[in-house]
């Protein structure tokens, strides 16, 4: 293991030799729940001399557009009428370009703020950029999904595909020089298995893909993710009143300040005055995936009329109190989603379905094969991401080799905006 390390960090060492690296929050929980403090992030405006065009205040208006796409003609629960159609976000050059599409993380959408930092930063390089919501995410779970049943990655792979084929032909393949791809957390993890599944497809071509910050076993990086909750807390009590106490301190907080936005900015400006445990940021990090999971298995299970969480037969009218099972989908664990709904649903599907090769299908380790060979695919992540074991780096480091670049800090995907990451980004590309 120490051997590995050593060389994902030589790798590193000749990325920044020009300078040490400067991440601010040496804590990977602080670098995971603040992000990339405002005065350190890359500055987009640094990619190309400032032109009279830019000095239009209207320069912007109509670059980025958000987008709808009907993929499946199917009823939607009355309470869903909103995500009939797949929404998505492009950026567009004038003229032909190459295409990035970028994949959100575990239950981020869109127009998420790394999705939108990076798409920002790529269209002023010069690229084409689409960004898509997870597969995890409600709006792709009602639209996009085949099954309606996230969670088992080759078919949500396979759904992504699809939506993406879909959402090139709209933008016009005459008006795309070259296809490349990008995703961070559980979107980098998809990553690697669109590429495989592009080498016999072959819709796209993908001249380079990178994934950023990307789980190994979709499994153990989500049990890892549960159990910073799960580990910190004595009972459901407790947890419901840890986070109430740290909501109640944050929208106070909120209420006393001139930021408008309650994200990383708000969060590293009450740092400064109030320095979080590091009980308390675990706990953050654990109720906001376990509330991503929530709204996930919510989705799914009113799609599907499944009775998991809402009573079979039972139809949400338009103005019922979601309380009771937004409650109870709280309540439910990655592994209980797993034993309880997915797996019971795939072997439905497939009697003949093993279940440890389902779980096992859902790691990078099964298309290891493929991502050895393949030059064209590299990871970008944390030497202390939280959501990784040191089984997890040694593989990184067996399979990728010198297409790993190991940051030594960060914690899970929290220097994304970072400027050296940026820079490593686009040095990648545009190679």
């Amino acid at each position: 293991m120490h051997r590995a390390l050593l060389s994902c960090f030589i790798v590193l060492a000749g990325l920044l030799s020009a300078h040490a690296y400067e991440y601010p929050f040496k804590d990977p929980y602080a670098a995971t729940v603040l992000g990339t403090p405002p005065q350190d992030e890359f500055d987009v405006g640094s990619l190309r001399a400032v032109s009279f065009t830019d000095l239009n205040p209207l320069k912007d208006f109509g670059v980025v557009r958000v987008r709808e796409l009907l993929l499946h003609d199917r009823p939607v629960p009355e309470i869903f009428w909103y995500d009939d159609t797949l929404q998505y976000s492009v950026a567009l050059q004038q003229g032909r370009a190459p295409l990035l599409f970028v994949i959100a993380g575990t239950g981020s959408s869109y127009e998420s703020a790394n999705c939108r930092f990076l798409q920002r930063v790529f269209h002023r390089a010069g690229y084409h950029v689409v960004t898509l919501s997870s597969p995890t995410y409600p709006n792709f779970v009602v639209s996009a999904s085949t099954t309606q049943v996230p969670g088992y990655i080759p078919q949500d792979v396979a759904d992504l595909y699809q939506s993406m084929d879909a959402i090139a032909n709209v933008i016009g393949r005459d008006r795309i020089s070259s296809f490349l791809l990008t995703g961070y957390s559980l979107g980098g993890t998809q990553s690697g298995f669109l590429a495989e599944l592009d080498t016999r497809e072959r819709r796209f071509g993908f001249e380079k893909v990178l994934l950023l910050n990307p789980a190994v076993s979709l499994m153990t990086s989500a049990v890892r993710l549960d159990r910073l909750l799960s580990d910190n807390v004595a009972d459901r009590a407790e947890a419901a009143q840890t986070v109430s106490k740290l909501v109640s301190e944050l929208s106070e907080a909120y209420r006393a300040s001139d930021q408008v936005n309650f994200g990383d900015d708000f969060l590293f400006a009450l740092q400064r005055n109030r320095a979080f445990s590091e009980k308390e940021l675990k706990i953050l990090i654990g109720v906001a995936f376990r509330l991503s999971l929530a709204s996930m298995v919510f989705t799914s299970d009113t799609c599907t009329g499944a009775g998991y969480i809402v009573p079979r037969g039972h139809r949400i009218e338009k103005y019922e109190s979601l309380s009771p099972y937004l409650d109870a989908s709280v309540g439910v664990s990655f592994e209980d989603y797993v034993q309880e709904y997915l797996l019971p649903f795939l072997r439905h599907r497939d009697p003949a379905l093993d279940p440890d090769k389902a779980i096992r299908a859902c790691s990078l380790e099964a298309i290891a094969p493929f991502l050895r060979g393949a030059e064209h695919v590299a990871v970008m992540t944390n030497a202390d991401d939280p959501i990784l074991t040191e089984g997890d780096f040694g593989f990184l480091s067996r399979t990728f080799g010198t297409r790993l670049t190991l940051f030594p800090t960060g914690g899970h995907c929290g220097n994304l905006r970072y400027r050296d990451n940026i820079m490593a980004m686009l040095d990648f590309f545009r190679k």
